[in-house]
């Protein structure tokens, strides 16, 4: 005669334990999801819960939380793929979008999001400039223009121009007071300097502009959007580059130019946000300010068949599984009933502290009783044996 200890309920009720405690000691973790049982003809089974955790704003512009379903796909450095909840979001030193274990994050279409640390230069092509001519100059006193001798020009002023490479260049415009008007030169500090007249302006006697002028393109005079006479005009020393003079003025007062042009370097990166459509944009420092440049780059939300058939890679990390189904790499809002995202915002853990206790708390009895079941069966067998002898 024998009997024999049936071990099953005390290792499932260990396995819940396991599975509790693991819960407990994520309820911080960034986009864990937690591990709830079922019974199933008899039999407790753990299932994961994919439900939705809260969400906590930290303004990081690279912080990414899904409201909704879906993952974000990332690449790890041996090329695995895996799917993750966690948007804790940064660029390594290769400009590479990562999250918060160096894997590289997946765009929608399943390509890295990796950000050019800088994009081509830009040649210029048109230039503004606002300018005040003082009336009451005087002719100059040498009549044969020289850029180099101050003495054949009242006044001067410098933009800076880019050709198709990025190299900068300074080109510099010369106003001469004539009995007619004012006549306007131009030299370029990357070329030799020339002495051709590129335009010249004339002044009714209310200080108006002319309706036409010597070297002013189109068809003389046209008006900008508040009525403003404007002249577009070609320097000599700015090649391929139109400049717009933006009711160029005639009073009695100091000569004033400001002039801006358009065009750059080759200009570093500044910065990437992330739209609330996935749409990831870096900014550039061109002429010294940050520019938005768009990339047609979309971060990817990847939604599956049925996500609770992922498989469990580490705390926060799941790979695709015959169980799981192939997933639908789309964007935030897109196919599949994909999840929308929070920008500057990440998804906490959904684990309910106060519940996993409890949970807890019966599982250590259902533990602790087996155990006591067992150690009784044992001593039973014990004694029987002895019988024996």
């Amino acid at each position: 005669m024998g009997m024999s200890i049936d071990t099953s309920a005390i290792t499932a009720a260990y396995s819940k334990l396991t599975l509790l405690g693991k819960n407990i000691s994520n309820q911080n973790t960034i986009g864990y999801k937690s591990t709830s049982f079922q019974e199933i003809l008899g039999q407790t089974t753990s299932v994961q819960n994919f439900k939705q955790g809260g969400i906590t704003v930290d303004n990081n512009p690279l912080d990414v939380a899904i409201e909704g379903k879906g993952f974000f796909k990332v690449q790890s450095a041996s090329g695995q793929s895996l799917y993750t909840r966690d948007g804790r979001f940064q660029l390594d030193a290769n400009n590479n979008l990562t999250d918060s274990e160096g894997n590289i994050v997946q765009s929608s279409t399943g390509t890295p999001i990796s950000i050019p640390p800088s994009v081509s230069p830009k040649a210029s092509t048109k230039a503004t400039m606002t300018l005040n001519l003082d009336s009451s100059a005087d002719v100059p006193k040498t009549t044969t223009f020289s850029p180099t001798d101050d003495t054949s020009y009242n006044e001067s002023t410098t933009t800076k121009v880019y050709d198709a490479t990025g190299t900068a260049s300074t080109v510099t415009s010369y106003y001469v007071k004539t009995t007619a008007g004012w006549n306007i030169y131009s030299a370029n500090s990357a070329t030799p300097a020339t002495t051709t007249l590129d335009a010249s302006l004339s002044y009714d006697a209310k200080g108006a502009l002319s309706a036409t002028g010597t070297g002013v393109s189109k068809t003389g005079v046209t008006k900008d959007s508040l009525g403003n006479p404007t002249v577009d005009i070609t320097l000599a020393g700015a090649p391929g580059v139109t400049f717009t003079f933006d009711n160029p003025t005639q009073t009695k007062g100091p000569f004033t130019a400001i002039s801006t042009a358009d065009g750059y370097s080759t200009p570093a990166m500044a910065s990437v946000t992330v739209g609330t459509d996935g749409t990831i944009t870096p900014s550039y420092v061109i002429n010294n300010q940050p520019v938005s440049i768009p990339m047609n780059l979309k971060l990817g939300v990847y939604v599956f068949p049925f996500e609770t058939g992922l498989k469990p890679v580490g705390v926060n990390q799941w790979a695709e599984s015959m169980a799981s189904g192939t997933p639908t790499a789309t964007y935030p809002g897109g196919d599949k009933g994909a999840g929308t995202i929070q920008v500057g915002a990440t998804e906490g853990s959904n684990v309910d502290t106060t519940a996993a206790m409890v949970d807890l708390l019966s599982a250590q009895r259902a533990f602790q009783a087996e155990s006591q079941v067992i150690n009784t069966q044992s001593q039973i067998l014990q004694e029987i044996s002895q019988l024996g002898h």
